[in-house]
């Protein structure tokens, strides 16, 4: 292969039966994080793997209380909030509420959890640190005591005023997630759009109904078919370098609903989930 074109499929991971991935998320040191969604066994487990080599480094991960005494979250209301640096960041619920609560900051590739708060609510990250806020009651009214801590210890550096001028500009200066990762969502493919543009030429006839990611010479495109007689979705991946046709897989067949934002580009990897439970990594390099 020369250098500077695709190698094609990197690797593939299965999520296993009863499996739903449910969420990614990229660390500094080349791992992928992930999250998977266990319905009939009501669990929320995570998982990571080297980026590269497709090497699954966590498996299987359950969400410990900080004492660890029982799963956070009953074992089934966790999530992935954020990761910063190496580390990512996992949350529970406020009890009957789809309010997030606690935060824990795992290692990924050991599986340790370097530091949690049970209480504490996360907001965001700052160029400073993650900002959060304490959830209490006063006098009957529900109060927020916001903070800015440590993404490494846990530690409080600043308190900022509630209600504050300073608060909000913190607000603001949240980064979203896609700019801080480095992640390419895909959007439809609009007439006009370079998206559309970039379909048509790859001779796609119906570029709108598409969902796309293009960039320069590269496209990736999901079409959604619906079938009359079964009901069902039908979708099918296609991926494109100089309009010539590099990768094509059906990831759903017969879904009874339809599976949006199903692939990302992050690096040189397009990553999409074929049936829910499998994630699939191209190799792209453009």
């Amino acid at each position: 292969m020369k250098s500077g074109e695709p190698a094609g499929r990197r690797w593939v991971y299965r999520g296993g039966r009863d499996t739903l991935i449910w969420r990614l998320s990229f660390t500094r040191n080349g791992l992928l994080v992930g999250q998977k969604r266990c319905p009939e066994g009501r669990r929320s487990l995570f998982f990571a793997i080297e980026e590269r080599s497709g090497r699954v480094v966590l498996d299987d991960y359950l969400l410990l209380l900080p004492d660890g005494s029982r799963p956070a979250g009953e074992g089934w209301f966790t999530g992935i909030e954020t990761v910063s640096g190496n580390l990512a960041y996992l949350h529970a619920y406020q009890e009957n509420s789809p309010e997030h609560l606690g935060l824990w900051a795992l290692a990924p590739e050991t599986g340790r959890v370097v530091w949690s708060h049970a209480n504490m609510v996360y907001c965001g990250v700052l160029r400073e640190g993650l900002l959060v806020y304490i959830p209490s009651v006063f006098a009957g009214f529900p109060e927020r005591r916001y903070l800015i801590v440590d993404p490494l210890t846990g530690d409080v550096l600043r308190r900022p005023e509630a209600g504050s001028l300073e608060l909000n500009a913190l607000r603001e200066g949240v980064i979203a997630e896609e700019r801080r990762q480095e992640i390419v969502l895909p959007e439809f493919a609009s007439k006009g759009s370079p998206q559309h543009e970039a379909l048509q030429g790859s001779g796609i006839a119906e570029p709108e109904r598409c969902e796309c990611i293009a960039a320069g010479s590269f496209a990736a495109a999901v079409s959604h078919d619906h079938d009359p007689h079964s009901g069902g979705w039908r979708s099918v991946i296609r991926i494109w370098l100089d309009r010539r046709l590099l990768h094509e897989d059906v990831i759903s067949e017969k879904s009874p609903r339809l599976l949006l934002n199903s692939f990302l580009l992050h690096g040189r990897g397009l990553y999409y989930l074929k049936e829910e439970s499998e994630l699939v990594a191209v190799d792209i390099r453009i």
